[in-house]
């Protein structure tokens, strides 16, 4: 090998280093940080003893350990770069013996044959390490091997059982090698966004995607229009898979991450059922069945409800880790400062006092319950609304706003819209009775919504008539009318 291509496996090393730290970084750090928060690593003589009685210990011990670490910017890509970088050299050097720089092709392949399967969700960085070990003993059982001799040899089997006993023989499972999937990957940020409470950024991701809409972002819009207190204004400028946009399901064909995003709607409206059945059937199902995100939720879940046992009971698995343990101290009653206390009684207010009996799923039923339990929950209010209106149930929307609407306060858009139509529906002929329109004015709808939605009547009652072709009219109505309820609930269809 001559001088210039004796350093071509040091370049290789540094480019491949500085690819994976861009990958998982830049492009890949929202699968990392959902792994983190579905792992749990307690620093404590009990789980750490564990280890040492389960098969390939220290590959376990330190894969577990680095995970919890991989949710911190920047931090998590150096781990996994210096872990999938240092199995390629490894490879290269045990193959380089025998086929010198050729080994930089089983070099690469390992490390993008690991880069692969650490792409999903479900294959824990253990299993890397259980190679890097796995290759790492045979280098040092060839190395102390040699020269031959009975007590090198001896050595060297020595060297291999060590081996073998701390990592174990390798995860052979026949799990496919898995690609970036980057849809995936956005949903992951999506929810990341939420769960940090980043919502200007979620914002932005929202609308970088919009023209690619997907029930997973409309339950996600919703959720954010709602905590700002606009859905009802903005609730048709956005794409609404009818009532599917507004939960996700709890179903044995969905994935434990919807499963356990499902809760973020119950948590936010208070039903703290449903929260927390979601949080555990997330859990649960996810790899590891535990997870830090999930325990932190069932510990809010048990100090709104008033329930200290079980919320201690999650605080202290929670105290035992090296980067919740502040988070953990925080929540425990000796320690709660004023904002987590008035954080607890605030949501208090939103919680139920009368029981019901009802199907999980019955999104209308609980919503309903909510809000004849605590007419001033804002949030599951308006969610009523537009689960009735996303059904284009006008009658029970009526009922519903009636009932619900405190006295004095105008209509949002959407609602305001939605009366109209009804009111429509129902004998009050906006154009020819004198007096409809200062019925709808005493109503507080808006004269601007009331002048639209004439507009609108007139053109769709024009349709198929007059010198344009019904499709030019109906690309008309779309383009002035398109983001309206009136639109919506005369043309929405599911497909």
């Amino acid at each position: 090998m001559t001088k210039a291509w004796r350093y071509v496996p040091t370049a290789c090393t540094v480019v491949c280093a500085v690819a994976l730290v861009v990958f998982f970084h830049v492009f890949y750090r929202a699968h990392l940080c959902h792994r983190e928060q579905f792992s749990l690593f307690l620093w404590a003589p009990g789980p750490l003893a564990a280890y040492w009685t389960s098969p390939a210990p220290l590959a376990r011990l330190v894969g577990d350990m680095l995970t919890q670490f991989l949710g911190l910017p920047f931090v998590g890509a150096l781990i996994m770069s210096a872990v999938l970088t240092s199995l390629g050299v490894l490879v290269y050097r045990f193959f380089a013996r025998w086929i010198g720089l050729w080994a930089l092709v089983p070099a690469a392949l390992a490390v993008l044959f690991e880069t692969g399967r650490q792409s999903g969700l479900t294959y824990p960085l253990s299993s890397t390490l259980q190679w890097v070990g796995i290759v790492a003993t045979l280098l040092t059982a060839r190395r102390v091997s040699h020269p031959a001799g009975v007590g090198r040899a001896a050595l060297g089997v020595v060297v291999l059982a060590a081996g073998i006993g701390l990592f174990g023989w390798g995860d052979w499972e026949k799990r496919a090698v898995n690609r970036p999937d980057m849809n995936v990957e956005r949903m992951l940020a999506v929810d990341n966004d939420w769960h940090h409470g980043r919502l200007r950024q979620l914002e932005r991701r929202l609308d970088r995607h919009a023209s690619h809409p997907d029930r997973f972002d409309a339950y996600y819009r919703n959720l954010l229009l709602a905590s700002q207190y606009h859905l009802g204004d903005n609730l048709m400028q956005h794409y609404q898979p009818f009532q599917l946009g507004l939960f996700l399901p709890v179903e044995s064909t969905a994935s434990y991450p919807i499963i356990y995003f499902s809760g973020e709607l119950w948590f936010q409206v208070g039903d703290m059922t449903n929260a927390e059945h979601s949080a555990m059937l997330g859990m649960l199902f996810s790899p590891n069945s535990v997870g830090s995100r999930p325990l932190m939720r069932l510990a809010e879940i048990s100090l709104i409800r008033g329930d200290e046992a079980a919320a201690m009971k999650y605080l202290r698995l929670l105290d035992k880790t090296l980067l919740y343990h502040r988070w953990a101290r925080m929540h425990m009653p000796q320690n709660r400062p004023k904002e987590v206390r008035r954080w607890v009684e605030l949501k208090r207010t939103l919680l139920c006092t009368t029981d019901t009996v009802r199907a999980p799923m019955d999104i209308g039923v609980a919503l309903r319950h909510l809000v004849e339990d605590n007419p001033d929950n804002v949030f599951a209010r308006e969610y009523l609304y537009a689960f009735d209106l996303l059904g284009k149930d006008l009658d029970a929307f009526m009922d519903d706003y009636a009932r619900f609407q405190p006295d004095g306060m105008p209509p949002q858009r959407t609602w305001a819209e939605a009366m109209l139509l009804w009111m429509t529906a129902h004998g009050g002929d906006e154009r020819t009775h004198g007096d409809a329109r200062r019925e709808l004015m005493g109503r507080d709808i808006p004269p601007e919504v009331v002048d639209a939605f004439v507009s609108f009547t007139e053109q769709f009652r024009g349709l198929g008539s007059g010198p344009l072709t019904a499709d030019s009219q109906m690309r008309q109505l779309q383009q002035k009318f398109g983001k309206t309820y009136w639109f919506f609930y005369h043309f929405a269809e599911m497909r």
